[in-house]
């Protein structure tokens, strides 16, 4: 027989997931500069278990557009937590990047 202190340890909330994410670039851009910016303010903001963020410039590594089938830039990979997701564009509409990002957008923002 158990005393109270004995009692079965507490089921503990599952830790969210780290996004992983890739992101297609064309170099020092304008565009370029400011989708990096955006995106990593957005994730310093919204992601509370972190994120790893991979910058590819499509000059320095076509092969890696071509296997990955990138067509315009930026482009955005979310790979894990999965599902996996694609975006394309400058990450502007906040509400969209977070839902694609599988991210809760905070009321009253």
């Amino acid at each position: 027989m158990s005393t109270p202190s004995e009692a079965q340890p507490r089921e503990r909330a599952p830790i969210p997931e780290r996004l992983t994410l890739t992101l297609f670039v064309s170099g020092a851009s304008p565009a370029s500069s400011r989708a990096v910016r955006r995106l990593r303010d957005l994730c310093d903001r919204h992601c509370a278990s972190g994120y790893d963020l991979e910058i590819v410039d499509i000059y320095q590594q076509p092969a890696m557009v071509v296997s990955r089938g990138v067509l315009a830039v930026p482009t955005l990979f979310k790979e894990l937590p999965l599902p996996v997701r694609v975006l394309i564009g400058d990450f502007t509409d906040e509400p969209r990047v977070l839902a694609a990002l599988g991210l809760s957008h905070p009321k009253g923002d």
